[in-house]
């Protein structure tokens, strides 16, 4: 018998996330944590399973919020993170996979953010801030703390940590805030990016540095905008990572390799510039790199030889691929198809399978039926997205929701969606068509695709989504007299500029969205990302500014739809300001208007019960204001 989605069941369900294969191949370890946190901390734990399928996942860590695992050399330990003793703050801690409990490793008054294993299982590289010192204290205890900005903060260091004795000591106090670390395969060098501040937005300026363990000295290799998962090649001598095609704010994603030498230049080793597809991933193994490659609807992964630049096809699937790892030819990835929510598939390319079922207490449920979707834009530019029917599908034109990701750099592809922010299966559950464009300035289609919007925010991406809805509504998928729209984010800027631009849509809901790029520009946490789309700041001079006109708060007397708001309150992505302003600037027109906002809450909701209540909101606004019938 079948049974109902339930807003409890997506929230209460645990979703696969880190995946790391042991050196052999033979087991695969990952972190799964609920959908909904049941307070400010929430939960995570770290399971394990082998890849041979004699033994399926079973969960190995309790307590607190367990991440990040790695492997030790020998296959005998997995390093991970945890908050389990100081909540909100994470330790460095062993689990040896014999069994016994986890033992804690460095635990500090500052969290661990990223470590690695020397190559020899002695030691563990790991990036946290300095302790608290004296004066630290005295202003948190005295509430003598004015804060001068850039004063004091607290950018990580590089430390290593003796695993027998417990030793830390510290490598590297220069002026710089490490974010990942990469110990070489033959001990002498620790990798590790770098940016100058803790700020968000220094992510476009990051650099790949060295540290010599013999000389105790660093030096810089090379810079790359949005510079991340750094990894050695197996002889030491090269290094790999993913970062913007062009170094630019708002590009495709692409892998790079890099030789240690002084003054080696990176080398393109994933998808090209003229390629319409995005390297969004990759991962070593003897010799060579595991690149995951998004192209269109479809996801694989491919081989890189950063040698030779060759490429030859790994493993492809229809659906999404979220984090991967492969070992000795065996791989490991939580994977997503369009009837079948994350789980994680481990095995050999010709043989891989599912080894976790996090999401067993679905089987029974009755979903809606996830289908790729493609049309032409006014230019003639192919686009493509996917539409989800209701279970037992539908006759004829159908009530039809509008869901827009975010981003702007990212899809919706061939997967369930079905979490509190995506609510494509929850609409389409409650009996609503949902069509999800993928629209210039996404993932998946290459650099001029991902380009596009740059300068434009509201301009071809906003066509690319009309055309899309006039193909459903010509195809008679969608009735329309009975469109809404929706979206969290970037997503929820679309939706404000819908609302504002058309009269098309029945029902919206905005969802941490933008209301007025200069504020955007002045106030997020990335500023220069912000300003990047609209190519204009408010203190470029008096104006007029090309952001008023890009900004659906500049057309807040024009709307005609209902609009529910939903926002958190400690949002420093797209600040609560977005919602509350372009609330003030609506609350006095006839049309329904609804504001919402989630304590505690940053850019995505996060609590339990504030996803139930933002999920039941939802399916209610739309329920009020586009009818089924």
């Amino acid at each position: 018998m079948e049974s109902e989605l339930t807003a409890d069941l997506i929230t209460s369900t645990w979703r696969p996330e880190q995946v790391r294969l042991s050196p052999e191949g033979r087991r695969v370890v990952w972190s799964a944590a609920p959908y909904g946190q049941s307070d400010e901390h929430g939960e995570s734990a770290l399971w394990l399973a082998t890849t041979d399928g004699e033994e399926s996942g079973r969960r190995w860590t309790y307590g607190g919020c367990d991440s990040a695992p790695r492997w030790s050399p020998d296959g005998r330990r997995i390093a991970f993170l945890s908050d389990r003793k100081e909540r909100g703050t994470k330790g460095l801690y062993l689990l040896h996979t014999d069994g016994g409990e986890a033992e804690p490793l460095v635990v500090r008054k500052r969290s661990v953010s990223a470590h690695d294993w020397s190559p020899d299982g002695s030691r563990l590289a790991f990036l946290a801030p300095d302790e608290p010192d004296d004066e630290d204290e005295r202003r948190e205890q005295e509430r003598d703390d004015p804060d001068v900005f850039g004063e004091h903060w607290q950018r990580d260091r590089l430390h290593t940590v003796d695993v027998a004795s417990g030793e830390v000591t510290t490598l590297l106090e220069l002026d710089l805030h490490p974010v990942e670390v990469a110990w070489s395969p033959d001990g002498s060098t620790i990798a590790f990016v770098a940016q100058d501040t803790p700020e968000p937005d220094e992510s476009d300026r990051r650099a790949l540095w060295l540290w010599d363990v013999a000389a105790q000295e660093a030096r810089r290799l090379c810079a790359s905008a949005g510079m991340e998962g750094l990894a050695w090649g197996a002889d030491g001598t090269r290094l790999s990572y993913t970062a913007y095609q062009d170094g630019v704010h708002q590009a495709s994603f692409t892998a790079w390799s890099v030789t240690t030498p002084e003054g080696s230049v990176p080398e393109r080793v994933g998808t090209g510039l003229q390629e319409g597809a995005c390297t969004v991933g990759a991962r070593p193994d003897d010799g060579r790199l595991a690149i995951h490659v998004v192209q269109g609807l479809t996801d694989r992964l491919e081989w890189s030889d950063p040698a030779s630049g060759q490429r030859a096809l790994l493993w492809e699937v229809e659906g999404e691929i979220g984090d991967h790892d492969v070992a000795r030819g065996v791989l490991a990835a939580v994977v997503s198809t369009a009837d079948r929510p994350p789980e994680v598939w481990v095995g050999r390319p010709d043989r891989v399978r599912p080894v976790s079922d996090h999401h067993a207490d679905w089987a029974d449920v009755a979903l809606g039926t996830v289908k790729p979707f493609t049309t032409e834009a006014a230019d003639g530019l192919v686009l493509d997205g996917v539409t989800i029917t209701p279970p037992g599908g539908v006759d004829g034109p159908n009530a039809t929701v509008v869901l827009v990701h975010g981003g702007p750099y990212g899809r919706s592809g061939l997967s369930p969606h079905c979490s509190p922010l995506d609510w494509g299966q929850w609409l389409a559950c409650a009996g609503y068509t949902v069509l999800m464009p993928n629209y210039r300035g996404g993932m998946g289609r290459g650099q001029a695709f991902a380009a596009a919007v740059r300068h434009d925010v509201g301009g071809a991406e906003a066509q690319d989504v009309l055309a899309m809805v006039d193909a459903a509504v010509e195809r008679g998928i969608a009735d329309p007299q009975r469109l809404g729209i929706g979206g969290w984010s970037q997503g929820g800027f679309m939706t404000a500029w819908a609302v504002t631009r058309t009269t098309r849509f029945r029902a919206g809901v905005m969802g941490a969205g933008i209301s007025d790029w200069g504020a955007m520009s002045s106030l997020s946490d990335l500023p220069t990302f912000e300003s990047v789309l609209v190519d204009d700041r408010p203190w470029d001079g008096p104006g007029p500014h090309d952001f008023a006109r890009r900004s659906p708060i500049s057309y807040a007397l024009s709307r005609e739809t209902p609009l529910l708001i939903l926002h958190g309150q400690k949002d420093v992505r797209v600040p609560i300001g977005q919602a509350t302003a372009f609330h003030r600037a609506l609350r006095g027109q006839d049309v329904p208007v609804e504001l919402v906002t989630y304590p505690r809450e940053p850019h995505g909701v996060g609590e339990a019960r504030h996803q139930v209540d933002l999920l039941r909101r939802v399916r209610e606004w739309y329920q009020r204001w586009l009818p089924l019938r």
